[in-house]
């Protein structure tokens, strides 16, 4: 008589891009990038007559961006296909170490994303915690009723 698992032989290989839509993230990562995107908002309101779109926040954002040293990287980041892209990771990298050397121009940028690089932390370890306890009841229930031999 064989036991019943739900362990995998052999194990699932993970996949290697993550969807689109970022749908497998834990809750943590996506609150954190919607309230990311919520300050983002905040640091580039509407002008007069303009709408509050997306698209409209972006378009303000990358001009903000462009206004600075890193232009030329900004522009290569506009043009980059598929954000996920290992490419578009470097380039991402890549403006980020000039706004990081360049902090006078950037600093309200810096700040929004710092912010949320810190909350997230602490969210994921709560988050961490949360998961281990969880593991760590499944564990001991799993073997309520049996005994030792």
């Amino acid at each position: 008589m064989g036991i019943a698992s739900s362990i995998q032989f052999p194990p699932a290989k993970p996949e290697q891009e993550k969807p689109e839509d970022f749908s497998d993230w834990p809750y943590p990562m996506t609150a954190n990038a919607e309230l990311l995107i919520k300050n983002i908002h905040g640091l580039f309101p509407p002008r007069a007559g303009e709408s509050s779109t997306d698209e409209a926040v972006e378009a303000r954002y990358f001009e903000f961006l462009r206004g600075g040293c890193c232009k030329d990287v900004v522009k290569a980041l506009e043009d980059c296909e598929g954000p996920r892209s290992t490419k578009c990771k470097e380039i991402a990298g890549m403006l980020f170490s000039c706004m990081y050397s360049h902090p006078d121009y950037y600093q309200p940028v810096i700040a929004v994303f710092e912010a949320s690089v810190e909350q997230l932390d602490k969210d994921l370890k709560v988050f961490r915690a949360k998961k281990q306890r969880e593991e760590s009841f499944e564990k001991a229930n799993l073997f309520k009723g049996f005994k030792r031999f």
